[in-house]
């Protein structure tokens, strides 16, 4: 007796080009992330728009895109890439965040505050979405509404040193440099500290005219000349209020939050 095979239906021309096509899409987006992480976000981009190009309708690679170009310092190119991430799943998170930090970045404080504030109301979770809207907040003027977005972002992570640091500079911004200097001091107490803390501690004592303390605090990590250095351009930036004393201290710390490192405030860590 001959025993037929059982098979499924055999897969049309269209199905099997469909596979194919989300099997290149699937390696080129795990390729694009191991490339990203060894440090080759130019490779990575090409990889991600590769896969754009397979699956249009798909945000991911988009998002993942904006966010190499943002890393590069490419800002415009990531906000398009970003905004395009957008227009294919207005509820995706992480393209919002990534706008938002290249907005800031644009120096676009107040469309930033939107995307981040879209983002809180989808992921009230998301400690990098309060941050980001406390740095716009802090960018357009308004420490008071800044220093409650740290605080927001405080009780979803108690422990962030970014939303620490970016509370106590504001309130330095705002004149409030006791309170400012305690939280610093705190922070660079901490294991994870590093210069970054301490250096924006440094900063701190200078603005409230504490020179002394200043200079000793910023020789934990700094030359003679880099301290004297820095000293003499903290010194500017106390004859400065409101907006421009926010801008130049942000910007001196490093708020292009795409950037991230070293000594720099940021909205995403």
């Amino acid at each position: 007796m001959v025993v037929a095979a059982c098979s499924g239906p055999v897969p049309t021309k269209e199905e099997r080009q469909a596979d194919d096509r989300q099997s290149r899409y699937a390696q080129l987006m795990r390729m694009a992330e191991s490339t990203g992480g060894g440090g080759d976000l130019r490779s990575a981009a090409s990889l991600y728009r590769r896969a754009h190009n397979l699956m249009p309708d798909e945000a991911l690679p988009l998002t993942r895109l904006g966010e190499s170009l943002a890393a590069m310092g490419a800002n415009s190119e990531a906000a398009d890439a970003f905004r395009n991430a957008i227009d294919r799943d207005p509820e995706e998170v992480s393209a919002r965040l990534g706008y938002g930090k290249v907005l800031i970045a644009l120096d676009q404080p107040s469309r930033a505050a939107d995307q981040f504030g879209f983002a809180i109301d989808r992921a009230p979770r998301q400690y990098q979405a309060y941050n980001g809207l406390g740095v716009a907040r802090d960018l357009m003027g308004d420490q008071e509404g800044a220093q409650q977005s740290y605080i927001d972002g405080l009780e979803v992570a108690p422990d962030n040193l970014s939303l620490r640091n970016n509370l106590a500079l504001s309130l330095a911004i705002g004149g409030e440099y006791d309170e400012a200097i305690r939280l610093l001091d705190r922070a660079a107490a901490e294991p994870g500290a590093g210069p970054c803390i301490r250096q924006n501690l440094a900063l701190v004592y200078a603005l409230a005219g504490q020179t002394d303390n200043a200079a000793q605090v910023a020789r934990v990590d700094l030359n003679e000349a880099e301290v004297q250095n820095n000293l003499a351009y903290y010194e500017t930036l106390r004859g400065l209020t409101g907006k421009a004393r926010a801008t130049a201290v942000l910007r001196r710390t490093g708020e292009t939050p795409i950037q991230g490192s070293g000594g720099r405030t940021q909205t995403g860590e």
